[in-house]
């Protein structure tokens, strides 16, 4: 994800027009990755309710951030045309939280079975 939005910002247009794009709407499937945690982190009893909550913040900020960007947008090309720059400054920070997401995923501590300390039952004498 990091890649392609640093190259649809910055570098040089692609050969076939909506590669980037492609790349970048396949490699989103990292958002997934949270609702696996969440499940895993909290009691069984909670995984339901720890999902919905993730998902009603995936939605909320999905809701909210697009009028943000939005008026960015507008703010920076002054109302009038836009151009490379403008989207360049306007998106700058989505490249930015996707690295600190990155770094983030690398700090993440397992959560799984693997995490689980092994109950050892008492021998009967």
């Amino acid at each position: 994800m990091l890649a392609s939005v640093a190259w649809i910002l910055y570098g040089p247009a692609p050969l076939p027009p909506y590669s980037l794009g492609l790349i970048l709407r396949v490699a989103s499937g990292v958002a997934m990755i949270p609702y696996t945690v969440i499940k895993e982190a909290n009691p069984r009893h909670l995984g339901g309710t720890a999902t919905c909550f993730i998902g009603f913040l995936n939605f909320t900020f999905s809701a909210l951030l697009g009028p943000v960007f939005g008026w960015i947008m507008n703010h920076v090309s002054g109302g009038g045309s836009r151009g490379l720059e403008h989207y360049q400054f306007t998106f700058q920070p989505l490249l930015y939280g996707i690295a600190a997401a990155v770094l983030m995923t690398l700090l993440l501590k397992e959560t799984g079975p693997a995490a689980r300390v092994p109950i050892v039952k008492a021998e009967a004498a």
